[in-house]
């Protein structure tokens, strides 16, 4: 025995690269294996939970099952998208008596276009990242019946994206892609809904494009988007793009830019409750309708609707712009969608930065955006911003003769122009988990 182990270790010492190779590949198998045996638990106890929903929809044999449209985009997650979709999600959405159909995306912009031609669903799931979310809410809300189909629709996200900005919000984090999708579509399952704000981005066409997250204008956000050109960096490349950009011979890379903006006006809303049945409680959806049109009308709105238009019109107008003329490195307008606590009335947030930044700085903070931490507030004072409440904003870019600006719309491109933007408060309803977080597979409770 001790002789073996004398062999064992002189084998070792001589092929000590091909022992040191063969060993790190058997840890890498151990995990490998530790990971994939993880997720096919999670994906039974998914099972297990979406069953118990179609068992229960059997019962009620004579009711159509609910039909589920999906726009899928194959060309996220580097092509990986539909494997983990078909993997994770849709045996879910079987499982629980759900009639699934799956439309995919072509290139780049098609959701819009695909949208468009969806006639007969119970609710809309994107499956996709930020870009895909955007493209099928344009599409949606540039319907001809888009006041009927946003408030009969519905909407889920599947996340396969880079950053998921609103999925993060509706959906419990995790540690997985297996556990985070199969939270995203138990939500769809359960049924449960939040209303979510939606941005109006009107160009000089008098086209508008829709998002539930941002706009962003500056070379930060030029930064971030160029990181696939390096590529060949691997993971170094979400912080070499920064210093690659900071090298630009003219710098500092600043905005100018003609702001008009008035503050949010109060409106009347309608009291959205939470469903706690299964799936979706369409009879609610029918009582709340006859209610709005049935309820007498409230003395505020029979004057106004007594009052002459052009009366009406005036009262908008006296509502008073605010115009400056803005020098910054970087504009961002957001929805307070990620808002824990939702303000009232609802608000669009105008953040610029700073006038000037260093080259040092600037690349500080593109690395503290990758990974906020804990002691972030200790870097405020090196790159400082600014930021107001805004009901409705119009922004015309001052650009020199020749010179080409893009604004940022969940990471697609659109051309800096004059815009006018807009809140449309309430527009959407999305699937959620958030009112179900204590009752998560392996108590997933963080945000």
């Amino acid at each position: 025995m001790a002789a073996r182990i004398v062999n064992a270790a002189k084998t070792v010492r001589t092929h000590w690269k091909k022992s040191t190779f063969a060993a790190v590949f058997a840890t890498w198998g151990v995990y490998y294996l530790q990971d994939k045996y993880k997720a096919n638990l999670l994906r039974e106890e998914f099972c297990r939970r979406a069953v118990i929903y179609g068992q229960q929809s059997i019962k009620y044999a004579t009711e159509k099952p609910r039909k589920v449209t999906v726009i899928l985009n194959p060309a996220a997650r580097k092509g990986k998208a539909k494997k983990l979709f078909e993997k994770n999600a849709v045996p879910l959405l079987h499982l629980a008596g759900i009639d699934v159909e799956i439309i995919k995306t072509e290139s780049e912009g098609n959701a819009k276009e695909k949208v468009s031609y969806v006639e007969s669903t119970d609710a809309l799931v994107i499956a996709g990242g930020d870009g895909t979310v955007g493209e099928v809410i344009t599409g949606l809300l540039r319907r001809e019946d888009e006041a009927t189909v946003s408030l009969k629709w519905p909407l889920g996200i599947i996340p396969l994206g880079t950053t998921n900005s609103l999925a993060k919000f509706l959906y419990a984090s995790a540690e997985s892609d297996v556990r985070w999708m199969g939270n995203a579509a138990m939500a769809v399952i359960k049924g449960v809904t939040e209303p979510v704000d939606v941005m109006a981005i009107q160009g000089e066409d008098g086209r508008s494009v829709f998002t539930v997250n941002s706009l962003e204008w500056g070379p930060l956000h030029e930064a971030r988007e160029n990181n696939t050109k390096y590529w060949y960096f691997g993971p170094l490349k979400w912080r070499l793009t920064y210093v690659f950009n900071s090298l630009k011979s003219v710098w500092p890379p600043v905005l100018s830019a003609n702001i008009k903006h008035r503050p949010p006006v109060d409106e009347i809303e309608p009291v959205n409750e939470v469903a706690t049945s299964i799936g979706i409680d369409w009879w609610a959806w029918i009582q709340r309708l006859m209610i709005w049109r049935t309820a007498p009308p409230t003395q505020e709105n029979k004057e106004l609707e007594n009052e002459d238009p052009e009366i009406q019109g005036d009262k908008e107008e006296e509502i008073e712009w605010t115009e400056e003329d803005f020098v910054t490195v970087e504009l961002v307008v957001s929805t307070g969608n990620t808002d824990e606590i939702k303000k009232s009335p609802r608000a669009l947030t105008l953040t610029t930065g700073p006038t000037e930044v260093t080259r040092t700085e600037f690349i500080q903070e593109g690395w503290r955006r990758l990974s906020p931490s804990e002691d972030q507030d200790s870097k405020v004072s090196i790159y400082k911003t600014q930021t107001s409440t805004v009901g409705e904003i119009k922004i015309t870019p001052v650009l020199k003769e020749g010179e080409e600006a893009w604004y940022s719309v969940d990471n697609e491109r659109l051309e800096a122009q004059p815009i006018t933007v807009q809140l449309l408060p309430r527009k959407l309803q999305f699937f959620t988990d958030r009112q179900d977080r204590d009752n998560m597979i392996g108590e997933s409770k963080s945000t």
